[in-house]
């Protein structure tokens, strides 16, 4: 048996178990977690009921569907007018504008619910799509792993935080292949707040003047990442930097590793 996967873990190959792309022992804990996991269980039907939307739609999605489905996940919804009422000065008026009024009313009524219906299916369809990408980063990574040409890194804590320790706690594995491919796993961090990221570095040169290339902005909550560094790199860190990334490091680095 391989490893225990964390809850995170599990709840990230939902979208992949949906299509039935889990197997092996993976497969085994992910429904044993979800005999145990109500919540899990509502959220896996959903995610079958988009896949299977996706399966029988008979045309292929268009190239950017996922693009335009974030963009519209990012934008504010347009406000909501009613109209106004006026005082009326005759019985007949009232009728018709009561009538007018449930009218705009019950058709309101039925934008928003489709509205909201659109909005859940884009969500479930946002969420196949991420979790396609995910498990074929995670599966790619491990088959590099496997790979005899790799090289495995891990990363430990540098204790630069308060009353941390170097091997206490925070930790991440990094493999890295001759042409400068490389994936961040099993990455053990806290999530970070609003307008704060992990950023990846690559140490090169000799140790006494380390030039430190950036490897990629990780985001606030990284689990699996892949990225390219240059093939030369000696060891990596990871800094705690502004959201949009640094060329060159300013933060305090919670994680690095050198290379034996």
């Amino acid at each position: 048996m391989g490893r225990e996967l964390s809850p995170r873990e599990l709840h990230e190959l939902l979208g992949a178990y949906a299509l039935d792309a889990v197997d092996g022992d993976e497969r085994s804990q992910l429904e044993e977690w979800l005999d145990r996991a109500p919540e899990a269980r509502e959220e896996l039907a959903a995610l079958q009921e988009t896949a299977a939307f996706l399966s029988h739609t008979g045309v292929e999605a268009p190239p950017d569907v996922w693009a335009r489905i974030e963009e519209a996940l990012g934008e504010e919804p347009p406000p909501l007018v009613l109209p106004l009422r006026r005082r009326r000065r005759s019985f007949a008026l009232r009728v018709t504008a009561g009538i007018a009024a449930a009218s705009v009313a019950a058709a309101t009524i039925t934008a928003v619910v489709l509205s909201d219906k659109m909005e859940r299916q884009d969500d479930r369809l946002a969420a196949v799509a991420s979790a396609m990408v995910r498990d074929g980063t995670r599966r790619a990574a491990l088959a590099a792993m496997a790979d005899p040409r790799s090289h495995t890194l891990y990363l430990e804590s540098s204790g630069e935080s308060p009353g941390e320790s170097p091997g206490g706690g925070a930790a991440a594995t990094l493999v890295t292949m001759p042409d400068g491919a490389g994936y961040l796993m099993s990455v053990a961090l806290p999530r970070l707040p609003s307008g704060r990221t992990y950023q990846l570095w690559a140490m090169t040169g000799p140790s006494e003047t380390t030039t430190m290339v950036s490897a990629g902005v990780l985001g606030r909550d990284v689990v699996l990442a892949a990225f390219r560094a240059p093939a030369d790199a000696r060891g990596f860190a990871i800094t705690e930097e502004d959201a949009s990334g640094v060329v060159q490091p300013h933060g305090r680095h919670v994680l690095e590793g050198v290379f034996a």
